[in-house]
């Protein structure tokens, strides 16, 4: 697979008979519209202009709206209006117009392949499903992230839009982070999340810290990567300014500043980098630890050139220590939550024990397993129907102590066999090797590189979901936008990187 060599950014052509249709459409929508549709359609309308303009900011905003979708959001005709929704129909429109406008051909991915498969099978799970309502939701919930993949493809056309991205994500995971800390040290949260020695689980604005720390856990590889990338970048202008020093020239503005802008840029990457790992800390989410931990390792191994052994050494040493004791210095809460982690890591029949404050949380999600192998069990080749794990869990429940669903089955793995059988699964997990395969090929293979750091984070992001998964779900909310934007990014670094070659002389032709 191939794409068509990257091409500068467009101007924007002249307004055609669908574009004044579009506008008048639009401003129609904002007169008729009754409240309060009508001042959401003015954002909407505001950004998909802008975006017209410039494209990839559609990608950039959209991204951005992940950590605030639940800030600010407005409730109307029973539907709650959340600025990643804002943002999402911003961006539909933008570049439906962008395509029609332009005649750009059709862009394609081996990605696509199982994604668009994994629907068509949840569409095809809800054939015997009793509740049709929350698989809907539940479709629409995949759906907005296919649409953010095939979004990044089109709209990023240079290294300064790739940029853009993970510079949103780093701001989000800032704020996040920043938050979590404050709600930790100041034990904000309810009673329930409590975590002792005077420190509670942080949360952010999704206001549960399993959901909080896999937006953490999902973000820092990637910004991990890119602030490695970023040093190297740093050391290449710092030569450049050296010689035209020796030289007994007057280094350049133009190195002076490339000097300036990637120091800040490496910095902010590296501190945001930093602050999403404390606040995956202080989440207490055993599930985070376990993915970031799996995430950072994978990372050190794919990187691992010209002394794979010394690393993986390292790596070892590490985790021993870890294991071993090295957790005797960590504060009370997280030696805790740790030894909660390591003695609860174990299979066992939830309907042979009985259940005690120190086993709750072990046996809950026991049971929940048990359930949805139940489930699979009676359904093994669509499921019970997607989005109905919660509504069929009295049906099928193991445990007496556990009469409803937690809202998921705490293994997605389980979960996807339980509501789309054996062909889910298999896509899924089709889907998933796809992704980090492709992420793995731009990290080793790739020559450029950004390419091979934009990879490397990938990576990261791909482990950490595969092994958190394991005891969560990951796929809520909304924070499959942010994975299928980053897995966009490791396709345009395998196939056709927008920033070399002729998209990145441009850049640098503008910028000089």
């Amino acid at each position: 697979m191939r794409f068509s060599t990257a091409k500068p950014l467009p101007s924007l052509p002249a307004p055609t008979l669908f574009g004044w249709a579009l506008a008048v459409a639009a401003v129609l929508a904002i007169l008729i519209l009754p409240r309060p549709f009508d001042l959401l359609a003015i954002p909407a309308v505001a950004a998909g202009l802008f975006y017209l303009l410039v494209p990839a900011a559609a990608a950039v905003f959209l991204v951005a709206s992940v950590p605030v979708q639940a800030t600010g959001a407005v409730s109307a005709g029973g539907v709650e209006w959340t600025a990643t929704k804002v943002a999402l129909g911003a961006a539909v429109g933008a570049l439906a117009v962008h395509l029609v406008t332009r005649r750009e051909a059709i862009r394609w991915s081996s990605i696509l392949v199982p994604y668009c498969a994994y629907l068509l099978v949840m569409v095809a799970s809800l054939h015997d499903a009793q509740f049709l309502r929350p698989g809907i939701a539940e479709i629409y919930r995949w759906s907005t992230p296919l649409f953010a993949f095939v979004l990044v493809l089109y709209v990023v056309r240079s290294r300064r839009a790739a940029l853009a991205i993970p510079i949103a994500i780093g701001a989000g995971v800032l704020w996040q982070a920043t938050s979590g800390v404050i709600q930790s040290l100041l034990e904000l949260g309810p009673a329930s999340f409590a975590a002792g020695g005077g420190l509670s689980r942080a949360y952010g604005s999704f206001g549960k810290p399993n959901t909080y720390a896999a937006y953490l856990e999902l973000s820092a590889p990637l910004l991990l990567a890119l602030a490695g990338w970023g040093f190297g970048q740093i050391v290449e202008q710092l030569r450049a300014y050296r010689k035209t020093r020796l030289h007994g020239m007057v280094a350049s503005r133009a190195e002076r500043a490339g000097v300036i802008w990637w120091t800040g840029f490496t910095l902010w990457m590296a501190v945001c980098a930093l602050a999403g790992l404390v606040g995956i800390v202080l989440s207490f989410s055993r599930g985070a630890w376990l993915g970031t931990a799996a995430g950072l390792l994978a990372m050190l191994l794919v990187s691992a050139r010209g002394l794979p052994i010394a690393r993986v050494a390292v790596a070892g040493v590490v985790a021993v220590v870890l294991l071993t004791g090295g957790m005797r210095y960590a504060p009370e809460a997280v030696q805790e939550r740790y030894e909660q982690l390591v003695s609860q890591v174990r299979l066992f029949d939830a309907r042979q024990v009985i259940v005690t404050p120190e086993n709750f949380a072990a046996v809950e999600r026991m049971a929940h397993w048990q359930t949805g192998i139940a489930m699979f069990q009676a359904e093994p080749l669509l499921g019970v129907g997607v989005g109905n794990f919660n509504g069929r869990f009295r049906d099928f429940q193991v445990h007496p102590g556990f009469p409803t669903s937690a809202g998921h089955a705490h293994n997605y793995y389980i979960q996807a066999a339980a509501e789309t059988g054996t062909l889910g699964l298999a896509v899924y997990l089709w889907l998933i090797g796809t992704a980090l395969a492709i992420a793995l090929r731009a990290a080793r293979t790739t020559r450029d590189a950004l390419s091979r750091a934009v990879g490397l984070g990938a990576v990261g992001v791909t482990v950490a979901l595969m092994v958190h998964n394991v005891v969560e779900n990951l796929h809520v909310l909304s924070l499959g936008i942010q994975l299928a934007a980053i897995w966009a990014l490791a396709v345009l670094a395998l196939y056709n990187p927008p920033w070399s070659g002729v998209a990145q002389a441009e850049e640098g032709t503008n910028s000089a």
